[in-house]
C-alpha cells in the first residue's frame, strides 16, 4: 500500500504540488489563527460556591453554612473531591469534578444542588452562589483607578470603578467577570441611638420594618382617560439622606417619630474585609478574570480595547493604570519557543548541506520541516490546542525528527541516482525515484509510525502533568504524521523534480566519519565479547547514578515577576496589615532600585479570595533586566528582598514566589506552596498540638524553606452569650437580644437605595459610641416586656476570648496544614526522611492522619502511570517492530539497543546537576524514538545487504559503513535541532532544559553504540541462525538394516 501511494504521487506530479500548496494557504491561516497562552490552562473542572455571611465567626460559618453545603455536593457525579475554607463572613466551598466532565454541565449540577440546600440553611445567613466561570489561572489584566488631583476620596473611586468602568469592562468579549477590590464601598447609615429609642419607646426591630416598608416602588396596572390607555406608577422610593431621615417610625399623641429622631442618617463607608495598595497608597483595584477555555492574549486585547472606552467616560483626573498583563509573560514565552525553533530549523539546514554536500537534496529536506510544522497548526486548530511553552517545545523536539523519513528518502535517491548514471543508461529519474522509495519506505514508515507510539505513555497523564504534557505529545504526533505523509508524496516528486544525477561523492565530513568509523567497527568485530562487556558496564555504571539523582515534578518556570505572600498573626486588624504593607513599600523602593512600584492586596475582594485581614500578596513590578544596577537572577534577588523584609517586619512570614506558580500551586493541591503535610482529623485543638509537634520536627530535616504553619488560632473574640434564665425574669425573647449584637452592634442591611444604575446598601447599626468597647455595648439599655429599661449586660454575659481565624475542611474532614519549600534538595528524599522521622516522633491518636501534597502528590501519581505504561507501550513496539521484520530476532536486536541511549540521558543530568522530572523522562522517551529509528534504518539496509548474497561479515561491515550517513544525519540533526532549546535563558526555558538535556546527551551516546553495538549483536545473532539453519548429521543406528 505504501508503495501504491509513493507510485500514485510520482505519477500526479502537479497534483500532489497543488494540493500541497493548498496545505501551505491553510497552515499559515491556521498558524496566524492559533490561540497562544504562556502555559497550558492547567485547571481542574472546578465549581466554586460562595456564601457571604457578613460578621459570622469561621467555626459558625463552618457549622451553619459550610457543612450542609458541602455534605450536599459531595454525592455529585463526576465529583474528585471537595474542599472548603470557612473564615470570617464567608463560607467557600470548592467542588472538583473529573477532567472529562463539561464545565457547563458542572455548573448546573451545582446550581440544582444548591437550590435543595438553601432550605436546610438557616434563614438570614446569607445565600449561596456560584463563583465566577473563570480558571485558576483567569486574573488576566490588573488595573488601578487612581486620581490625579487627589481630590476624589477612596469611596468615590470606587463608586466611580464599581458603576462606570466594572460595567463598561464586563461586555468585552471572553470576560467573565471584573472583580472590585480596595477601596470603600458606599452605603447608607441609619446610626441608631438607643436612648433615643427608650425616650420613644420604640425598638430596634420596628426602626428596621419602617426603613423596608418605605422605600417601594409598585406598578397600579392601567386606566382609560377618554380613548387613551395611562399605566399607573406607585413612586416611593427614597433617594438622598433626607430621604431615609423623614421616614416615618411610629406616632406619639399625634406627632410624627420620624428616623431621624432616633438615628442619625450619613453616606458612610461599609465594613470592609481587605484593602489594597500601590507604593504605600490606598488604591481601587480592578481584576479582569477571562472565561474558562477563553485564550489571554484575546480576553486582554479586549480588556485593552475597552479600557480605553472606560476612560473617556471617566471625570478629569481620574486615571486607570495597568499593573499585571497576562500577555507580557505569553509574548516573553513565545519568544523564547520561537527562537528555538527558528535556530534548530537553521542549524538543521546546515547539517543537511555539510552531509550531503549538495544543494539540491538539502533543499527539498529542508522544504519538510516548514510544511510538517504547517501540518501541526492545521491540526493544533482543529483539535483546539493552544501555541504555549509546552506543545511548542514539542515541535522544538519533533524538528529533529520530522526531517529524518526525508533524510533517509533523499539519500537513498541522490545514491540510486549516482548509480545510474555511472552505468550509463540513459536515465529515467521517476523510475529511480519509485525504485529508491520502494528501498526504504516500509523502514521509513515504520520508525515514523513508532515514534508517535513512542510518545503515547504521555497521553495516559492524568491531572496536572496530563494537561501540562498532553499538549506536547499531541503537537509532536501531528508533525511526525505530516512529516509521514510528506515522505510518502511531496518528497519523492520534489526529489524527481529536483535531483540531478551526480557522481557520489563523499563530503569532507562523511570521508572524515568513515576514516574514523570503519576501521574501528573492523576492530569492534574481532572483539565482540570486550566491546560489548565494556558497553553492559558502562550501562549498569550509569542506572548506579540514577538513584544519585534528585527528583521533582517539574522545574519552576521564571516567570520574570517577583511575588511574596505575607502572613501576619491571626490577630493583626486591617489598619496593622496597611502599616505593614507600608514599611514592604519603603523597604523595596529605597534599597531596591530595580523595583518600578509596589503592589500589595490585603485580605479578600468582596468575592473571589479566601484570605483573611492579616494576609496580603505582594506583587513587585520590576524593570527589564537591562536597566538594573548589576547582573542577578530574580530567584537569588527573591531571596534577597525576603531577607531585608523579614528583619524589616519580623512579626510576619514571608514567601517569595511568582504570580502563576502561586495560582498552579494553589489548583494542584488547594496550597500555595510547592509542598505541604495535610493533618486531618476532628478536633481543632489537637490538629494545632500536632500540627506544633510536626513543626519542630520538619525543621530539623536538610533542605526546608519557608517552613510555615497556617496561624490559625489566636483570632480575638468578643462572645456575647444570652442569659436565658435573666432574659425569661425580664419577659425578654432572645431574639431581641441577638438581634442587637446582629443589627445594632454588626450592621444589618435592611434596604436599597436606587440611583440611576447604581444600587447602594441602606443599613442599620447602632452610632459608633455605643458599639466602641465592652463597656459601651454592656451598658446598651434594653426595654422588657413591662416597660421597665435594663443594660444589656444584665441580659447577656460579655467574654473576651480566642478562636480560629479559618477552618480549612477536604473530604468532609478538617485539616491543618503545613507549608514549605524544598531548596538545595530534591523533593522526593525530602519527603521519604521526613515522613520517616515523623512516624517516630509524632503519635498519631486515632481518627488522625497525615498526607503529603503539593506538587509532590502529582509527581507519585505520574511516576506510578508512567511505570505501568512504559513497558506496555515497549512492548506494541517490539509488535510493531516484529510486524515491520516479520522476525523476532531482527526486533530483538532493535529493542536490545535502546537501553543504551539512557547511559548519555543520566550523564547529561547529573553533570549540570538538573533533577529528574516529568520533562527529563520525556527526554528519554524521545531518545528511545531516535534510537529505534536508527536501528530500523541499519537493519533493514543490512538484510537487504544479505539479499543481494553478500556473506554477513561483508553485509555488515558493507552496509554499515554505507549508512554511516544517514545514521549520522539522522541523530546530528534531532541534536542540533535542540541546542538553542539547551542553551535559551529566555521565559520558560527552565522547563524545556532537562528535556533537551536528555535527549542531546543521549542522542550523543546511542548513535555511538549503534553504529558499534548493532552490527556486532546483528553478526553474532546472523551467525548463530545460520548455526541452527545448517542440517546436522544424523548418527547411525546399530542393528538397523539399510
Amino acid at each position: 500500500m505504501l508503495n501504491a501511494i509513493v507510485d500514485a504521487s510520482l505519477r500526479y506530479k502537479v497534483l500532489v504540488i497543488v494540493a500541497f500548496l493548498i496545505v501551505i494557504g491553510l497552515g499559515v491561516q491556521a498558524f496566524r489563527q492559533v490561540p497562544v497562552d504562556a502555559f497550558p490552562d492547567v485547571t481542574p473542572i472546578q465549581v466554586n460556591v460562595y456564601t457571604e455571611s457578613p460578621g459570622l465567626a469561621a467555626e459558625d460559618v463552618e457549622k451553619l453554612l459550610t457543612a450542609p453545603i458541602e455534605g450536599a455536593l459531595a454525592g455529585l457525579p463526576g465529583v474528585q473531591e471537595v474542599r472548603s475554607v470557612s473564615l470570617f463572613g464567608l463560607s467557600y466551598v470548592g467542588v472538583y469534578f473529573d477532567d472529562d466532565v463539561d464545565i457547563y454541565f458542572a455548573r448546573r449540577l451545582v446550581g440544582e444542588k444548591l437550590q435543595d440546600v438553601k432550605g436546610r440553611l438557616p434563614q438570614g445567613y446569607g445565600e449561596p452562589v456560584l463563583g465566577p466561570n473563570s480558571s485558576g489561572l483567569g486574573q488576566v489584566f490588573w488595573y488601578t483607578v487612581e486620581s490625579a488631583d487627589k481630590n476624589l476620596s477612596s469611596m468615590d473611586l470606587r463608586t466611580l470603578h464599581d458603576w462606570t468602568v466594572r460595567l463598561i469592562l464586563r461586555t468585552a468579549p471572553g470576560v467573565d467577570d471584573i472583580i472590585t477590590w480596595g477601596g470603600d464601598e458606599k452605603q447608607f447609615q441609619v446610626q441608631i441611638d438607643p436612648n433615643a429609642l427608650v425616650k420613644y419607646k420604640l425598638s430596634f426591630k420596628q426602626v428596621m420594618e419602617a426603613l423596608t416598608a418605605n422605600n417601594k416602588q409598585v406598578g397600579g396596572q392601567s386606566i382609560n382617560l377618554g380613548r387613551e390607555q395611562y399605566l399607573v406608577r406607585g413612586l416611593g422610593l427614597v433617594s438622598n439622606v433626607t430621604d431615609i431621615g423623614g421616614i416615618v417610625v411610629a406616632e406619639r399623641g399625634g406627632a410624627p417619630i420620624r428616623v431621624r429622631d432616633v438615628a442619625k442618617v450619613v453616606e458612610a463607608p461599609a465594613p470592609r474585609f481587605g484593602a489594597v495598595t500601590r507604593d504605600g497608597k490606598e488604591a481601587v483595584l480592578g481584576m479582569a478574570l477571562s472565561r474558562v477555555n477563553e485564550n489571554a492574549k484575546t480576553v486582554v486585547d479586549a480588556v485593552k480595547a475597552k479600557l480605553a472606552i472606560a476612560q473617556a467616560a471617566l471625570p478629569k483626573g481620574v486615571t486607570l493604570k495597568p499593573i499585571y498583563d497576562r500577555t507580557e509573560i505569553v509574548e516573553k514565552a513565545l519568544k523564547t519557543a520561537e527562537s528555538s525553533l527558528v535556530e534548530g530549523a537553521i542549524l538543521v539546514a546546515v547539517i543537511l548541506f555539510l552531509f550531503l554536500g549538495e544543494f539540491r537534496s538539502a533543499i527539498v529536506v529542508i522544504v519538510t520541516l516548514p510544511l510538517s510544522m504547517l501540518i501541526a497548526f492545521i491540526l493544533m486548530q482543529r483539535f483546539g490546542l493552544s501555541a504555549n511553552l509546552m506543545s511548542l517545545a514539542g515541535l522544538a523536539i519533533g524538528t529533529g525528527m520530522m526531517v529524518d523519513g526525508a533524510v533517509v528518502m533523499v539519500e537513498n535517491a541522490f545514491r540510486l541516482l549516482s548509480h545510474a548514471r555511472e552505468s550509463g543508461k540513459p536515465i529515467n529519474k521517476t523510475h529511480v525515484m519509485l525504485e529508491a522509495a520502494r528501498e526504504v519506505v516500509n523502514p521509513i514508515a515504520f520508525a515514523i509510525l513508532i515514534i508517535i507510539v513512542v510518545f503515547l505513555p504521555l497521553f495516559s497523564l492524568t491531572g496536572l502533568e496530563g494537561k501540562l504534557f498532553k499538549p506536547m505529545a499531541l503537537t509532536i504526533t501531528f508533525a511526525m504524521a505530516g512529516s509521514l505523509v510528506l515522505s510518502l508524496t511531496l518528497v519523492p516528486v520534489l526529489a524527481a523534480l529536483i535531483l540531478k544525477p551526480k557522481e557520489e561523492k563523499d563530503t569532507f565530513l562523511v570521508r572524515w566519519a568513515k576514516k574514523a568509523y570503519v576501521p574501528l567497527l573492523d576492530w569492534a568485530l574481532e572483539r565482540k565479547k570486550r566491546v560489548i562487556g565494556t558497553a553492559l558496564v558502562l550501562l549498569v555504571g550509569t542506572l548506579a547514578l540514577f538513584p544519585l539523582l534528585g527528583k521533582e515534578f517539574m522545574p519552576q518556570l521564571q516567570e520574570g515577576a517577583i511575588m511574596f505572600r505575607v502572613t501576619g498573626i491571626p490577630s493583626t486588624s486591617l489598619d496593622e496589615s496597611l502599616q505593614v504593607s507600608q514599611a514592604v513599600d519603603t523597604t523595596l523602593r529605597t534599597k531596591y532600585p530595580q523595583v518600578r512600584s509596589v503592589l500589595a492586596t490585603i485580605g479578600r475582594a468582596e468575592k473571589g479570595e479566601t484570605a483573611d485581614v492579616n494576609y496580603m500578596e505582594v506583587l513587585v513590578d520590576m524593570k527589564p533586566q537591562a536597566e538594573w544596577p548589576e547582573r542577578a537572577t530574580y530567584s537569588a534577588l527573591a531571596s534577597q528582598m525576603q531577607e531585608d523584609l523579614e528583619k524589616v517586619v519580623p512579626t510576619s512570614v514571608f514567601g517569595a514566589t511568582q504570580p502563576i506558580q502561586m495560582r498552579v500551586e494553589e489548583l494542584i493541591s488547594g496550597v500555595r506552596a510547592t509542598l505541604a503535610l495535610k493533618l486531618y482529623g476532628e478536633d481543632l485543638e489537637t490538629l494545632d498540638r500536632l500540627t506544633a509537634q510536626a513543626k519542630s520536627v520538619l525543621e530539623k530535616v536538610p533542605g526546608v524553606t519557608d517552613l510555615s504553619a497556617e496561624a490559625n488560632k489566636g483570632k480575638p473574640q468578643l462572645v456575647i452569650k444570652v442569659n436565658r434564665e435573666a432574659a425569661s425574669r425580664f419577659g425578654i425573647n432572645a431574639d431581641e437580644i441577638l438581634e442587637v449584637v446582629q443589627a445594632g452592634i454588626g450592621g444589618s442591611a435592611v434596604s436599597t437605595l436606587i440611583d440611576g444604575t447604581k444600587r447602594f446598601d441602606i443599613a442599620v447599626r447602632l452610632a459608633d459610641g455605643f458599639r466602641a468597647d465592652p463597656e459601651a455595648i454592656g451598658s446598651i439599655p434594653i426595654r422588657t416586656a413591662e416597660g421597665a429599661l435594663v443594660p444589656f449586660s444584665q441580659v447577656a454575659t460579655l467574654e473576651l476570648d480566642e478562636g480560629y481565624s479559618f477552618v480549612r475542611r477536604e473530604a468532609l474532614q478538617r485539616y491543618a496544614v503545613l507549608q514549605m519549600d524544598v531548596k538545595g534538595r530534591d523533593v522526593d528524599s525530602f519527603v521519604k526522611e521526613a515522613d520517616a522521622k515523623l512516624k517516630e516522633a509524632v503519635q498519631m491518636p486515632a481518627g488522625y492522619w497525615i498526607e503529603w501534597g503539593g506538587a509532590f502528590e502529582n509527581q507519585q501519581r505520574a511516576l506510578a502511570r508512567l511505570a505501568l505504561i512504559v513497558p506496555l507501550t515497549i512492548g506494541l513496539i517490539f509488535l510493531l517492530l516484529y510486524t515491520a521484520f516479520n522476525s523476532l530476532r531482527h526486533a530483538t536486536i532493535i529493542i536490545a539497543n535502546v537501553p543504551f541511549a539512557i547511559i548519555g540521558g543520566i550523564i547529561g543530568l547529573f553533570v549540570t546537576g538538573q533533577y529528574v522530572s516529568v520533562p527529563s523522562a520525556i527526554g528519554f522517551i524521545a531518545v528511545f524514538g531516535v534510537a529505534m529509528l536508527n536501528g530500523i534504518v541499519l537493519v533493514s539496509f543490512l538484510n537487504d545487504q544479505r539479499r543481494h548474497g553478500l556473506s554477513v561479515r561483508e553485509a555488515v561491515r558493507q552496509g554499515a559503513a554505507l549508512r554511516l550517513r544517514p545514521v549520522l544525519m539522522t541523530a546530528s540533526v534531532a541534536i542540533l535541532g535542540l541546542i538553542p532549546m539547551l542553551l535559551s535563558t529566555g521565559v520558560g526555558a527552565e522547563t524545556q532544559r532537562p528535556l533537551a538535556t536528555v535527549v542531546v546527551g543521549g542522542l550523543i551516546t546511542s548513535t555511538a553504540l549503534t553504529l558499534l553495538l548493532l552490527p556486532l549483536i546483528y553478526e553474532w545473532a546472523e551467525l548463530r541462525a545460520e548455526r541452527r539453519r545448517q542440517p546436522q548429521p544424523v548418527p547411525a543406528i546399530e542393528g538397523a538394516t539399510p
